[in-house]
């Protein structure tokens, strides 16, 4: 008896996840998980939605200062990768803050993937170089 209720579970629980994914509708595809814009095979649509990203990044910078003093090591690794995302734009700020907290998390961070992070965005400043924030 057990195991005639865990069979119906299971078919129960396929049947919902055929559901989900569209596989009932033989005439339609399963439908797409993501950004709509991931499938546009449009350069021009992904470079400005690429740039629309890296802009929120910008408007970000002063947030993603205040993060990096986050207890959470995941939290100050993804300040760090931000940063390099935005040097590797050329949107990086030029300013000492910057540096001197990518310094820090660097060398002094006791998280090694924190460490690594800002390595990778120091790395990141130094080859593409940055340009200077705009007074605020």
């Amino acid at each position: 008896m057990a195991g005639a209720a865990t069979r119906h579970d299971e078919d129960a629980r396929l049947r919902a996840l055929a559901f989900w994914v569209g596989h009932h509708q033989a005439g339609q595809p399963a439908p797409r998980i993501g950004p709509a814009h991931a499938v546009t095979p449009d350069a021009a649509a992904r470079s400005a939605a690429r740039n629309e990203r890296i802009g929120d990044l910008v408007r970000m910078i002063p947030q993603l200062k205040a993060l990096a003093r986050d207890g959470r090591p995941q939290v100050r690794a993804t300040v760090a990768r931000c940063f390099a995302i935005l040097a590797t734009a050329r949107q990086a700020p030029a300013d000492r803050e910057v540096w001197r907290m990518l310094l820090g998390l660097s060398k002094y961070d006791e998280d090694a993937d924190v460490r690594a992070a800002a390595d990778a965005a120091l790395a990141a400043l130094e080859r593409y170089g940055t340009v200077a924030a705009k007074a605020s």
